[in-house]
C-alpha cells in the first residue's frame, strides 16, 4: 500500500507516523475522559505512564510468543518500534491502571471505563498504520475481498519462500481491516451496555469482545510463531481474558437484577 510518505523531499514511515498519531489521539482523549475522575496532574501523567507500560508489555509478550526473533542480534530492550504484540500492551496497560489506583487509592473500574474510547481509537489508528505499511498481513486467499500488498515482500517470502507456487503479487486476507472491524464492534457493544452495567462493565465488555475478535481473526493471520504458540499458548491467553471479562459482566448483570428484585419487593 503506502509504507512511506514523501513530503518536501523527505521520506517518512507511515507505520511510525500512525503510531505517533495513535499515541497523541489516545493521550488527548484520555485526559478528557479522566477529567471528572482525577486531578489535573494525575490525568496528564497517567496516560503517559500507560503508554510506556503498553510498549513494554507489547515487547515482552512478543519475546514470549516469538523467541526465535531474539536470537538474531535483536534484543528485548532494543529501542525500536517493531516486534510488538498488541495484546501484551493492553494487558500490561491494565496492570498499570491497577497499580496507579492502588497507590492513589482510586476506583480502577471507573478509570478503566474512561480508557475504553481512547484505547479503541488508538488501536484503530495503529491498525490503519499496519494496513498502509503492509504488516500484520493475512494468509493467501482467493476471496473477492483479498488484497494485494505489493510494497511488503515479507508476504511473498512467508507464503512462498521459493517462488514456486505464486508468481508476482497475490491477494491475502486484509486482517488489519478485520481487526479494525472487531474493535468497532467491541466498542459499540461496550457503549450500548455501559448504562446497564456497574463501573468497569464497559471496559470488561470491550476487552472481552475484542479478544474474541482477535481469536476469530487469528487463523487468517500469517504468523511466524511456533506451532505450540498458535495452538496452545495464544488460545489459552485469549480464553483467560474472555472468561475474566465476561465473568465480571455476568456478575454485573446479576447484581443489577438482584437490585431490581429488592426494589420490586419494597
Amino acid at each position: 500500500m503506502y509504507p512511506y510518505l514523501y513530503i518536501s523531499g523527505h521520506t517518512f514511515s507511515t507505520y511510525y507516523l500512525m503510531a505517533i498519531l495513535a499515541g497523541i489521539v489516545g493521550y488527548i482523549l484520555s485526559v478528557i475522559k479522566l477529567k471528572p475522575l482525577l486531578s489535573s496532574w494525575e490525568r496528564r501523567l497517567l496516560p503517559l505512564g500507560l503508554i510506556v507500560f503498553a510498549i513494554v508489555g507489547a515487547r515482552l509478550l512478543n519475546a514470549i510468543l516469538n523467541p526465535n526473533e531474539y536470537k538474531k542480534g535483536f534484543h528485548i530492550w532494543t529501542l525500536t518500534y517493531s516486534k510488538l504484540s498488541l495484546m501484551g500492551g493492553l494487558v500490561l496497560g491494565v496492570l498499570g491502571i491497577l497499580l496507579f489506583c492502588l497507590v492513589r487509592k482510586k476506583d480502577p473500574r471507573k478509570i478503566a471505563d474512561a480508557f475504553v474510547i481512547p484505547c479503541a481509537c488508538g488501536i484503530v489508528i495503529l491498525k490503519i498504520g499496519c494496513f498502509l505499511n503492509g504488516c500484520c498481513f493475512g494468509k493467501h486467499t482467493t476471496r473477492p475481498w483479498g488484497m494485494v500488498f505489493p510494497a511488503n515482500e515479507k508476504i511473498h517470502d512467508f507464503i512462498d519462500p521459493l517462488g514456486i507456487i505464486y508468481q508476482g503479487n497475490h491477494a491475502v486476507h486484509p486482517t488489519q481491516l478485520y481487526e479494525i472491524l472487531g474493535v468497532l464492534i467491541a466498542l459499540t457493544l461496550a457503549l450500548i451496555l455501559k448504562k446497564k452495567l456497574e463501573d468497569g462493565g464497559a471496559a470488561a465488555v470491550f476487552a472481552g469482545a475484542f479478544s474474541i475478535a482477535r481469536w476469530i481473526v487469528m487463523p487468517f493471520r500469517a504468523f511466524s510463531y511456533p506451532k505450540y504458540i498458535l495452538n496452545i499458548v495464544y488460545p489459552l491467553f485469549y480464553a483467560v481474558i474472555i472468561l475474566v471479562c465476561f465473568g465480571y459482566v455476568i456478575y454485573c448483570f446479576r447484581k443489577v437484577e438482584k437490585t431490581f428484585v429488592k426494589l420490586d419487593q419494597q
